[in-house]
């Protein structure tokens, strides 16, 4: 442990802001995170942490370095394509600054090891890019009473909610049912820029900050929403929801638990609709069409009529939505407009609800 002195040297900056000082200062020290995922969001979540003086940081990555993911995973080089992120990761900074351990677990996470290594930790991290990941990785933090920090990308659009604290009771459950797995979704199928996976994964270490200092302004029961093509930033308020699968019960359940075959055995795909399944529903007639995006957000709809309930609104007022027409939603990219589904489907118990998937993008690259 470092003495005062040298704490006061070390972190001026951090020490002099409203709500910290030395005794923040000296929790940050003595926490241990896990950050699962050294990629795009892992990197600079890495980084910030270890800046700020986290004592411990357990990386869980399993991948090599590769060439095209280069350009997000600021803590590589073209020298160290074909090894190991998490032990490079370790070996870097072992070097660099031995108050500060990093332990190296160089695997894909499983339920046995999350079982074993999420004990260990005081807060997790989901940098990862992959659903049954996802969702593995929410059970855990949930079973074993550990805090997590969650954030998500697809393409210029981010989402970052805090789970499982005394604070924030929800989980990821509560926002998405277990979806089928799409290879769309990850970054290196739909396109990302590292710029927005590094400030996502510099907010993911601020609220792993804020958390273990105790600062004011923590996500609570709420979750971040970024479109970082347009600077709209939105928080909506999450409630424990009543869906039936709030994932397994117990350790045993958990243990047995095939999450890949789970997301993939998911019907949620006849939900989402792409342009031409979309137009088709509207020429039938009788649908309410809601665009879910914040008012004024481009591009603007053309080709139908489109009544604008933001998901905030819709989350607040689900009466705006008529239960005897099919319902047709879209936004920017197919986010939001998955988690209102969601919300219709599940707590409004509406069944005839659809969303254009990939949202209004698609529609204007469609061929």
């Amino acid at each position: 442990m470092m003495q005062d002195q040298h704490i006061s040297q070390r972190f001026h900056t951090q020490l002099v802001l409203p709500n910290f000082g030395i005794e923040a200062q000296k929790q940050l020290l003595q926490a241990k995170v896990l950050v699962i995922g050294a990629g795009g969001l892992g990197c600079p979540c890495i980084q910030y942490l270890l800046a700020a003086g986290i004592g411990s940081i357990g990386v869980c990555d399993g991948d090599v370095v590769v060439l095209s993911n280069l350009h997000r995973q600021i803590l590589f080089t073209a020298a160290d394509v074909g090894k190991k992120k998490a032990e490079l990761i370790k070996e870097r900074y072992l070097t660099e600054d031995s108050a500060c351990q990093v332990v190296a677990y160089n695997s894909y996470l499983d339920t046995e090891q999350a079982l074993s290594i999420f004990p260990l930790y005081d807060i997790i991290v989901d940098c990862t890019d992959d659903l049954a990941t996802r969702y593995l990785i929410n059970d855990a933090s949930k079973l074993l009473s550990k805090p997590l920090v969650f954030a998500a990308i697809y393409q210029y659009q981010a989402q970052l909610a805090v789970f499982n604290t005394s604070k924030s009771s929800i989980q990821l459950r509560d926002v998405f049912e277990e979806q089928s797995l799409n290879p769309s979704t990850t970054c290196n199928e739909a396109g990302v820029l590292g710029a927005v996976t590094g400030l996502v994964g510099t907010l993911q270490a601020l609220e792993v900050i804020k958390y273990l200092a105790n600062l004011p302004g923590q996500l609570c029961n709420e979750m971040l929403v970024c479109d970082f093509s347009s600077y709209q930033f939105s928080k909506m308020k999450i409630n424990n929801s009543n869906k039936k699968d709030k994932g397994p019960k117990d350790i045993e359940e958990f243990s047995k638990r095939d999450y890949r075959q789970a997301c993939l055995s998911k019907q949620l795909a006849s939900k989402q609709l792409d342009q031409a399944a979309f137009v088709n529903l509207i020429e039938k007639g009788n649908t309410q069409i809601v665009d879910v995006r914040n008012a004024g957000e481009l591009p603007q709809v053309l080709p139908f009529d489109a009544e604008n309930i933001p998901l905030d609104v819709l989350l607040k007022f689900p009466e705006k939505i008529s239960s005897e027409k099919t319902i047709l939603l879209f936004c920017h990219s197919g986010i939001r407009s998955q988690i209102a589904l969601d919300f219709l489907s599940d707590e409004c118990q509406i069944n005839n609800v659809f969303h254009l998937k990939g949202g209004i993008l698609k529609w204007n690259h469609y061929d």
